[in-house]
Protein backbone atom coordinates (compact mmCIF):
# COMPACT_ATOMS: atom_id res chain seq x y z
CA UNK A 1 0.00 0.00 0.00
CA UNK A 2 3.31 2.27 0.60
CA UNK A 3 3.46 2.45 -3.64
CA UNK A 4 -0.34 1.92 -5.01
CA UNK A 5 -2.11 3.52 -2.02
CA UNK A 6 -4.88 2.45 0.23
CA UNK A 7 -7.27 3.89 -2.20
CA UNK A 8 -6.18 1.19 -4.85
CA UNK A 9 -5.96 -1.77 -2.95
CA UNK A 10 -9.01 -4.13 -1.83
CA UNK A 11 -8.94 -7.40 -0.66
CA UNK A 12 -11.48 -10.27 -1.43
CA UNK A 13 -12.43 -12.63 1.62
CA UNK A 14 -14.19 -15.90 1.58
CA UNK A 15 -15.36 -16.85 5.47
CA UNK A 16 -16.90 -20.19 4.65
CA UNK A 17 -15.25 -21.26 1.58
CA UNK A 18 -13.33 -24.36 2.19
CA UNK A 19 -9.19 -24.49 2.11
CA UNK A 20 -7.52 -26.80 0.30
CA UNK A 21 -8.39 -30.04 0.94
CA UNK A 22 -11.66 -29.04 1.68
CA UNK A 23 -10.75 -27.82 5.31
CA UNK A 24 -13.37 -26.97 7.33
CA UNK A 25 -14.38 -23.25 7.92
CA UNK A 26 -12.93 -21.78 11.20
CA UNK A 27 -14.74 -22.50 14.04
CA UNK A 28 -15.59 -18.70 14.80
CA UNK A 29 -16.52 -17.15 11.81
CA UNK A 30 -18.31 -14.10 12.86
CA UNK A 31 -15.48 -13.76 15.91
CA UNK A 32 -12.74 -14.11 13.33
CA UNK A 33 -14.16 -12.05 10.40
CA UNK A 34 -15.98 -9.50 12.00
CA UNK A 35 -12.56 -8.50 13.81
CA UNK A 36 -10.32 -9.03 10.49
CA UNK A 37 -12.91 -6.33 9.19
CA UNK A 38 -12.44 -4.24 11.97
CA UNK A 39 -9.04 -4.19 11.11
CA UNK A 40 -9.57 -3.65 7.58
CA UNK A 41 -11.45 -0.42 7.99
CA UNK A 42 -8.82 1.37 10.04
CA UNK A 43 -6.38 0.93 6.17
CA UNK A 44 -9.89 3.11 4.45
CA UNK A 45 -9.01 0.44 1.44
CA UNK A 46 -10.82 1.07 -2.36
CA UNK A 47 -13.45 -2.12 -1.43
CA UNK A 48 -14.28 -5.16 0.14
CA UNK A 49 -15.08 -7.95 -2.04
CA UNK A 50 -16.97 -10.49 -0.25
CA UNK A 51 -17.81 -14.28 -1.43
CA UNK A 52 -21.26 -14.51 0.15
CA UNK A 53 -21.49 -18.37 0.89
CA UNK A 54 -18.74 -20.98 -0.13
CA UNK A 55 -16.90 -20.56 -3.91
CA UNK A 56 -18.17 -21.97 -7.17
CA UNK A 57 -21.16 -24.13 -4.41
CA UNK A 58 -24.00 -22.02 -2.94
CA UNK A 59 -24.81 -18.94 -0.90
CA UNK A 60 -25.88 -21.54 1.94
CA UNK A 61 -23.27 -20.64 5.53
CA UNK A 62 -22.94 -22.68 8.53
CA UNK A 63 -25.26 -22.18 11.44
CA UNK A 64 -24.76 -19.20 13.14
CA UNK A 65 -23.31 -17.07 10.43
CA UNK A 66 -24.64 -14.19 9.37
CA UNK A 67 -23.29 -12.56 5.82
CA UNK A 68 -25.03 -9.36 6.17
CA UNK A 69 -23.89 -9.16 9.20
CA UNK A 70 -20.81 -8.90 8.57
CA UNK A 71 -19.81 -6.58 5.16
CA UNK A 72 -22.53 -4.39 7.25
CA UNK A 73 -19.24 -3.88 9.50
CA UNK A 74 -17.48 -3.03 6.56
CA UNK A 75 -17.08 0.97 6.04
CA UNK A 76 -16.26 1.22 2.63
CA UNK A 77 -17.55 0.51 -0.85
CA UNK A 78 -18.58 -3.57 -0.81
CA UNK A 79 -18.32 -5.85 -3.67
CA UNK A 80 -20.92 -8.72 -3.39
CA UNK A 81 -20.22 -12.21 -4.82
CA UNK A 82 -21.23 -15.54 -5.29
CA UNK A 83 -23.58 -16.75 -7.39
CA UNK A 84 -25.57 -13.39 -8.00
CA UNK A 85 -28.16 -13.26 -11.36
CA UNK A 86 -29.00 -9.65 -12.65
CA UNK A 87 -32.33 -10.10 -9.82
CA UNK A 88 -30.87 -10.58 -7.08
CA UNK A 89 -27.92 -7.71 -7.95
CA UNK A 90 -30.85 -5.47 -8.12
CA UNK A 91 -32.56 -6.42 -5.12
CA UNK A 92 -29.79 -6.16 -2.69
CA UNK A 93 -28.54 -3.22 -4.02
CA UNK A 94 -31.47 -1.34 -3.69
CA UNK A 95 -31.31 -2.78 -0.40
CA UNK A 96 -27.79 -1.02 0.51
CA UNK A 97 -26.25 -4.65 1.26
CA UNK A 98 -23.77 -4.65 -1.62
CA UNK A 99 -22.32 -1.48 -3.69
CA UNK A 100 -21.42 -3.34 -6.71
CA UNK A 101 -21.57 -7.23 -7.66
CA UNK A 102 -18.99 -9.43 -9.11
CA UNK A 103 -20.58 -12.12 -11.21
CA UNK A 104 -17.31 -14.34 -11.56
CA UNK A 105 -18.43 -17.18 -13.47
CA UNK A 106 -21.12 -15.77 -15.72
CA UNK A 107 -18.56 -13.23 -17.32
CA UNK A 108 -16.64 -16.20 -18.62
CA UNK A 109 -19.16 -18.07 -20.86
CA UNK A 110 -21.05 -14.44 -21.47
CA UNK A 111 -18.53 -11.97 -23.02
CA UNK A 112 -20.85 -9.45 -23.72
CA UNK A 113 -22.63 -9.93 -19.93
CA UNK A 114 -23.46 -6.34 -19.31
CA UNK A 115 -25.12 -6.12 -22.66
CA UNK A 116 -26.95 -9.53 -22.15
CA UNK A 117 -28.36 -7.95 -18.71
CA UNK A 118 -29.55 -5.24 -19.86
CA UNK A 119 -31.12 -6.77 -22.92
CA UNK A 120 -32.20 -9.58 -21.00
CA UNK A 121 -30.89 -11.98 -23.39
CA UNK A 122 -30.14 -15.79 -22.43
CA UNK A 123 -26.82 -16.17 -20.38
CA UNK A 124 -25.03 -18.93 -21.52
CA UNK A 125 -23.29 -21.37 -18.35
CA UNK A 126 -19.60 -22.62 -18.82
CA UNK A 127 -19.48 -26.26 -17.39
CA UNK A 128 -17.00 -25.80 -15.08
CA UNK A 129 -14.38 -28.38 -16.45
CA UNK A 130 -14.19 -25.87 -19.37
CA UNK A 131 -12.62 -23.01 -16.80
CA UNK A 132 -8.98 -22.10 -17.35
CA UNK A 133 -7.90 -25.17 -19.75
CA UNK A 134 -4.68 -23.12 -20.96
CA UNK A 135 -6.42 -22.74 -24.06
CA UNK A 136 -9.06 -20.83 -25.95
CA UNK A 137 -11.75 -23.20 -25.92
CA UNK A 138 -14.26 -22.81 -22.73
CA UNK A 139 -12.55 -19.27 -22.22
CA UNK A 140 -12.19 -17.17 -25.38
CA UNK A 141 -14.21 -19.01 -27.59
CA UNK A 142 -17.42 -18.05 -26.36
CA UNK A 143 -20.01 -16.38 -28.72
CA UNK A 144 -22.05 -12.72 -28.43
CA UNK A 145 -25.49 -13.11 -27.65
CA UNK A 146 -28.42 -12.31 -29.55
CA UNK A 147 -30.52 -9.21 -28.99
Amino acid sequence: MDIWGNDRVGIRLSPVTPDAGNTAPDSNVMGLHGYLIQQLNTLNLAYLHFVEGATATSREVPEGVDMDALSAQFHGPFIGNNNYDLEMAVERRAQGKIDAVAFGRLFISNPDLVARLFHGAELTIAPRESYYGGGAEGYTDWPLGQY
